[in-house]
């Protein structure tokens, strides 16, 4: 049976209709009750009137008497002649004056009570005008601070570059495959013991007919060995590195290689000598790698904040942490050249504007290559040649020229905290073609890295350094400083930036210092305000570290391991 049909039968139709009715009796039942209460209103009402009314009545009466004994008496009293003055130019005596308010008031009471306010408790009087505004009163207390409001969202000007970690997904898994490999023995040799190797002091080799095996010779036979630093040739292109068929060997200025004669050892280095080796007491040398990688790949930019001194500057963190407190700050500086350097205590602190401590350097720190590594501020000193350690803590300083001659004339400084306009010709190249720039700090998992250029000389050179500034090795890469938009270290290796202004440039230079040898590499990379100022690497959370056209931003890296191709242990395969 249909629904429609179900509708028409007549138990239905019953059921509808008193809900109906039931419906207007509960409506007249609500207007009736509703009606009474109103009369019951309207009746308190005139009673509460009429008893009012008449104790008013009572009370004017015997304010006529009372009115007309104080009349009597003012008539006796000494100030009954004195005078009151209305307006300008009319003078009543003050008899007159008060006894007409009194008749005034009394005949206002008795026709309408319109000048008594609240004298009928549910009955007031006009409200007179508004009057005239006093002075301001004192500043208030400061409130209680209130709840804090809701997160809000990253306001960005990319959709992208939302407050996150992404995370970069690592390369696929190899599928490892069992294949048989000849192996071919070149010469067999006894190993009788096994001897600790200890390096020899930088600029020093072994005496002649010393062989790896044999105890460490006495420290007096030691030679000199002559620096032999080999000059590279100058490419005409702007950027060879980023091509694969121009690729050529970078040159090691202070690695030098030498050739000896090896003659059969003394009869008395062969005897049985203790094995303990002395231990080395020199100056510090460049010692192994401690982590090799190559750089893979770079993530996607995460903005961190946004600077409040301008577009140009750098921010950092510490790379090589005291302890849990100092892991949290971040350090930003501000303009080309500045002797300031803001301390934040933590990246919540940084993205609200808050400043926990200003330091004010003695000197004016050139550049943007300045970093944060155990607690000291390096720094490299204006117009000069002198880098520059500054303790945060202690606030001692060190001061050292160990690099000697370096780029570093500018621009002068005048005393309104701008640079005089130069000529290319009146002062040095600057590092990177960025104004004012001369020396970049780098600090990765080998210790501290110093980026520069010679006076004389546009291609870069690297430098290892100690904290108290004592040079372990020099490098001077075939490579110009000033077409390079920045550099930065990692795992011993040097990376270059093609571009600082294009959103989307390459990292496509790579030197490896411990090996003394160009990398082919071509990696994206990507400018999202299209202002690189600053670029550091930091082996704390092994993440890039970026100032772009006034933001704070950062990027991970993906890395992998790499892979030595041995020459000469191919070409005795391919010959066998």
């Amino acid at each position: 049976m249909s629904p429609a049909k179900q509708l028409n039968f007549p138990s239905v139709r019953l059921i509808i209709t008193l809900q109906i009715v039931h419906l207007l009796c509960l409506i007249l039942f609500y207007a009736f009750a509703y009606h009474r209460i109103w009369l019951i209103e309207r009746e308190l009402e005139v009673k509460r009137m009429e008893q009012h009314k008449a104790r008013g009545k009572r009370e004017v009466t015997s304010e006529k008497t009372k009115a007309a004994a104080k009349s009597a008496r003012q008539l006796d009293s000494p100030g009954k002649w004195s005078t009151v003055l209305l307006g300008y130019d009319t003078i009543i005596p003050r008899q007159v004056f008060e006894t007409s308010c009194q008749r005034v008031h009394r005949y206002c009471a008795d026709k309408g009570q319109k000048l008594r306010g609240n004298f009928i408790s549910f009955i007031l009087g006009r409200r007179g005008p508004s009057g005239r505004m006093g002075p301001i009163g004192p500043v208030g207390d400061i409130g209680a601070e209130g709840p804090p409001g809701s997160d809000g969202r990253c306001n960005c000007s990319l959709p992208d570059l939302y407050v996150q970690r992404v995370p970069v997904p690592g390369p696929p898994i190899p599928i490892e495959k069992l294949v048989p490999v000849p192996v071919i023995v070149l010469k067999e040799m006894e190993v009788t013991k096994l001897v600790p190797f200890e390096p020899t002091p930088p600029g020093f080799a072994p005496p002649l007919g010393w062989v790896p095996g044999m105890p460490m010779p006495d420290q007096s036979q030691t030679r000199l060995v002559p620096p032999t630093v080999r000059p590279t040739a100058s490419s005409q292109y702007r950027h060879w590195w980023s091509r694969p068929w121009r690729r050529r060997s970078t040159t090691s200025a202070t690695a030098t290689t030498t050739t000896a004669t090896l003659t059969p050892p003394p009869a008395h280095l062969t005897a049985s000598q203790p094995t303990t080796p002395t231990p080395y007491t020199g100056p510090p040398t460049l010692a192994e790698n401690r982590r090799e990688c190559r750089l893979n790949a770079v993530g996607i930019p995460v903005l961190h904040a946004e600077s409040q001194y301008g577009t140009t500057g750098s921010w950092f963190r510490d790379s090589m942490p005291r302890s849990g407190k100092w892991k949290e700050k971040r350090w930003v500086t501000d303009g080309d050249a500045s002797p300031v350097l803001y301390e934040y205590a933590n990246e919540r602190e940084l993205m609200n504007k808050k400043q926990n401590i200003k330091y004010y350097v003695d000197f004016l720190a050139s550049g943007t290559g300045s970093t944060v590594n155990n607690g000291s501020y390096f720094y490299h000193r204006h117009g000069s040649n002198i880098l520059v350690r500054y303790d945060l803590e202690s606030n001692d300083q060190i001061q050292s020229d160990a690099l000697g001659p370096i780029a570093s004339l500018d621009c002068p400084w005048k005393p309104d905290q701008t640079f005089t306009a130069c000529n290319e010709s009146d002062r040095h190249l600057w590092l990177y073609n960025r104004t004012h720039n001369y020396v970049d700090f780098a600090f990765d998992e080998n210790g501290g890295w110093v980026i520069y250029m010679r006076p004389e000389s546009p291609q870069l050179m690297v430098s290892k350094i100690e904290e108290d500034f004592f040079v372990v090795g020099t490098w001077q890469l075939d490579v110009n400083g000033t077409d390079l938009a920045d550099a930065f270290v990692m795992c011993g290796v040097l990376y270059g930036l093609e571009s600082s202004t294009e959103r989307d440039t390459f990292i496509s230079f790579a030197f490896d210092m411990y090996r003394n040898e160009s990398i082919f590499i071509d990696v994206p990379w990507y400018n999202p305000y299209k202002g690189l100022a600053q670029l550091s690497y930091n082996s704390v959370d092994s993440r890039l570290y970026f100032f772009d056209n006034g933001k704070l931003l950062s990027v991970n890296v993906r890395t992998e391991e790499p892979e030595y191709y041995d020459e000469q242990a191919a070409e005795l395969l391919l010959n066998n």
